[in-house]
């Protein structure tokens, strides 16, 4: 059974609500007007339809908005700064543009800007203020200045057809960049913006192409999907409400003539609420009722497993909930942190760009510009350290990386547990013998014996400790 089937057997029928969902939605499932195969097939030519439907799903499925809100709080965090000097006056600058502009709240607007829609288009207004710009105002010229396109940003204001407030020209200018500013009062219908000030990000597209792709759209599919369920069972619940009433006149000892139909057909009309009837033996009064058991819990569980499939995120991971193991959620962790880490990993340079222009503007040359790192992805602390653990064990972990993992310095403590060894200090703090205890210390196990109930089945034994 396809989806298409399911859909017809369930409201495929000339009913209030399947009139409704004729009227809203496309056979598939998705909302009237919008081709899903014309979207994937072509998504730089329906861009607009993309992100439309994007943030159609983002407000309409509580699934898809934790998701995003996920990849957006996990995303965020205080950027890391470098000086490569110790001009004290850098780093008043640098720490006096990010309250101003609120640095924090802007890097959590770019990330879900770029996650809900694959684009990223802003200004930066000369430290006072950094604007993001839905991707819907701006044209992407193929024109590129210093390793940027130019943006053009479309105005749909016309100051000669409305009526305008006392000093709303004036307002203006400290409501738009200068430039746009100027267009609008010139009633320009597009405006190019300085590249000095504009940056743009994309996601999941080539470098060729202009506009970047939502990373919802692998999803759209079985959103429709579960549109065709959940609206089946909405049509089903409309049905039970609207239930058939059943009149049965005559039997095979007493045929009913037309006026008899008739009085029956008519004795409940326009009626409501509790009515009490009394009627011959041969006539039967009868509510037939659909059907209420159409796809049931199992059946969404599917769905929305597929769901989070085609977004690399696991059930597991967004309810805890839901079955999965230790090794699913680990790898869903894993990936997620990836698909974090590549949405954000042009945001750094963005800022650093920001950084050098108020360097420069305070009279410092850009040696003072300090690097920027966004903070590490951290999901799940432990889950982390779990995974870790378990790759050094099984999978040939350096031991740099076990210690880096853990917050130690290798080299450092290196050089502690060489000493120790040289020293022979495991015979010095050895354990004292107890009386209830026997030889004191870590008992000592063959490389046969050291099994553990997940491990003795397959024989999968972690690496041997070493001196």
């Amino acid at each position: 059974m396809n989806k298409t089937d399911e859909f017809a057997g369930a409201i495929g029928q000339n009913s209030t609500y399947s009139k409704y969902y004729k009227k809203n939605y496309e056979t598939n499932g998705s909302p009237k007007g919008y081709d899903l195969e014309a979207l994937v097939h072509n998504p730089q030519d329906n861009t607009q339809d993309i992100i439309a439907l994007a943030k159609y799903y983002y407000y309409k499925n509580g699934l898809i908005m934790r998701v995003l809100n996920i990849i957006r709080d996990f995303g965020i965090g205080k950027p890391n700064l470098y000086f490569p000097t110790k001009n004290k006056r850098a780093k008043k600058i640098i720490e006096s543009f990010n309250k101003r502009v609120d640095i924090e709240q802007v890097l959590k607007d770019m990330i879900f800007e770029l996650t809900l829609t694959g684009n990223l288009a802003g200004y930066n207004r000369d430290g006072k203020r950094i604007d993001i710009y839905p991707i819907t105002k701006v044209d992407i010229s193929p024109i590129i200045i210093n390793n940027k396109p130019v943006l053009i940003y479309k105005n749909d204001i016309e100051l000669d057809y409305i009526e305008l407030p006392k000093g709303f020209k004036k307002k203006l200018d400290i409501s738009y960049p200068k430039e746009v500013a100027e267009g609008i009062k010139k009633g320009k219908e597009k405006i190019v913006l300085d590249v000095n000030n504009t940056f743009f990000d994309k996601i999941n597209s080539s470098r060729y192409e202009p506009y970047g792709v939502s990373f919802l759209l692998p999803a759209f599919d079985e959103l429709a999907h579960k549109n065709i369920l959940k609206e089946a069972e909405k049509a089903t619940a409309t049905g039970i409400i609207e239930k058939i009433l059943r009149i049965g006149v005559g039997d095979k000892d007493h045929k009913p003539k037309q006026p008899e139909i008739d009085f029956y057909n008519n004795l409940v009309n326009g009626k409501s609420g509790s009515l009490k009837v009394t009627v011959p033996y041969f006539v039967n009064f009868e509510w037939i009722e659909p059907d209420s058991k159409v796809f049931g819990v199992q059946k969404f569980e599917q769905v929305d497993k597929d769901l989070l499939s085609a977004l690399g995120v696991s059930l597991t991971l967004i309810r805890g909930e839901g079955g999965g193991n230790y090794s699913e959620g680990i790898i869903s962790i894993a990936g997620l942190i990836k698909t974090i880490e590549s949405i954000r990993s042009n945001i750094p340079k963005i800022i650093r760009d920001w950084y050098k222009q108020e360097i420069i503007k305070n009279g410092l040359s850009e040696n003072h510009v300090p690097l920027v790192e966004l903070p590490p992805v951290e999901i799940d602390n432990t889950a982390r350290l779990e995974m870790v653990q378990w790759l050094f064990e099984h999978a040939g972990l350096p031991y740099a990386t076990l210690y880096k993992e853990h917050g130690f310095d290798f080299t450092s403590v290196k050089l502690v547990r060489e000493n120790e060894n040289s020293e022979k200090l495991e015979d010095v703090f050895s354990l004292r013998e107890q009386p209830f205890q026997g030889k004191a210390g870590r008992p000592e196990l063959k490389q046969n014996q050291r099994t553990t109930d997940k491990s003795m089945s397959n024989n999968n034994l972690p690496r041997p400790s070493t001196r």
